[in-house]
């Protein structure tokens, strides 16, 4: 499990067949998107990327949405996050919409903060994802709440969300992930080690402790300086166990002090963002803005969206954008582009193997 996860890195190693395609120039489609399935969201955290949306009550609809999904099918899209702009499990039709998702064979996985996942919502679609990962920010109620701002008692109620899907987990003999991100703040440095005692006391699959990135468009400006907090590592990875991995994400903390060794976005075309209102956008930095928009799928299924020349306008146009004054630090692109970078800038010595 913990080796197919590569927290630090992509898997597009896994897909030669589409890599080669786009190498050739060819049209080819996602191999991921993620979807919010809702603006709505029922923490407010200081961390969060986009809270310049105003967390609106969109949600998106079902029919439509698994209508698409049908279409992406054959055309070798892979799977599917639900995650996005807001928590998934406030549409009403999620558990559904996993389910369905899953029995077109597209791999289906969640992003939450947790305090939704019931009993019976973990018994109602935990089969059908590959993996759920929770967003924490600590393991005690003053820090939880302070920076995640929810309501009183919603730290418990993960906690036992969590206790509860570990549990079906393992009654129905599943092969879901169970995990727990925690993004790094001063507000919460002090308490990754009890937490990581306490997610291993649970028996979740793993933890992972990831860096900040400040999204060009959220109101909350941090500025968190990493240096320090490298040494928090090896603390924390002592509570490691065969079933049990912490992912402390060293890399990506260190490369915040440097510049991007690539110039264009060439992951653009493997994945694609789909916002709650049905709009399809390059990826989550650019959301809100219309010119950058590929199109929506109420409007015109997302084949067509994907063939028509508007999008591949939009791709020559990051082509000739500068990334260094428009992207966001530590983007989920990065680890990609850096590999396609070396394909795309082969050197004389390449084929002595």
């Amino acid at each position: 499990m913990a080796e197919d996860i590569r927290m630090d890195s992509h898997k597009l190693i896994y897909h030669p067949e589409t890599v080669a395609r786009w190498l050739k120039g060819d049209n080819i489609y996602p191999i991921e998107i993620e979807i919010g399935l809702t603006n709505a969201c029922n923490h407010r955290c200081i961390f969060c990327a986009v809270d310049y949306t105003g967390y609106q009550p969109d949600r998106i609809g079902s029919e439509v949405l698994i209508r698409n999904l049908k279409e992406m099918v054959p055309k070798g899209v892979k799977s599917i996050i639900y995650a996005g702009e807001g928590e998934p499990l406030l549409h009403r039709e999620a558990p559904d919409i996993i389910n369905k998702t899953k029995s077109l064979g597209i791999d289906a996985a969640m992003s939450t903060n947790g305090v939704l996942l019931t009993p019976e919502v973990s018994r109602e679609c935990l089969n059908a994802l590959t993996w759920i990962r929770f967003s924490m920010a600590g393991i005690t109620d003053t820090t939880y709440n302070k920076i995640q701002q929810g309501r009183p008692g919603d730290l418990s109620k993960v906690l036992s969300n969590m206790e509860t899907a570990v549990r079906v987990k393992r009654e129905q003999n599943l092969r879901t992930t169970l995990g727990v991100q925690l993004l790094l703040l001063p507000d919460n440095k002090d308490e990754i080690v009890q937490m990581g005692k306490e997610l291993r006391n649970i028996g979740v699959d793993y933890f992972t402790i990831k860096p900040f990135s400040q999204h060009p468009q959220s109101r909350h400006i941090l500025q968190v300086d990493y240096k320090e907090m490298l040494e928090l590592e090896k603390e924390v990875k002592e509570l490691q166990t065969d079933d049990y991995k912490v992912y402390f994400r060293a890399h990506s903390m260190q490369k915040l002090e440097c510049k991007r060794c690539y110039e264009h976005c060439w992951a653009l075309p493997f994945m694609v963002y789909m916002d709650a209102r049905g709009n399809l956008w390059p990826c989550i930095v650019f959301m809100g803005k219309e010119d950058l928009k590929y199109g929506n799928i109420n409007e015109h299924s997302f084949v067509e969206i994907w063939e028509g020349e508007h999008r591949k306008k939009i791709i020559d146009y990051f082509m000739n954008m500068n990334l260094e004054e428009n992207c966001r630090e530590l983007c989920r692109l990065d680890e990609m582009n850096r590999y396609l970078d070396q394909l795309k800038h082969q050197g004389e010595h390449v084929n002595f193997i």
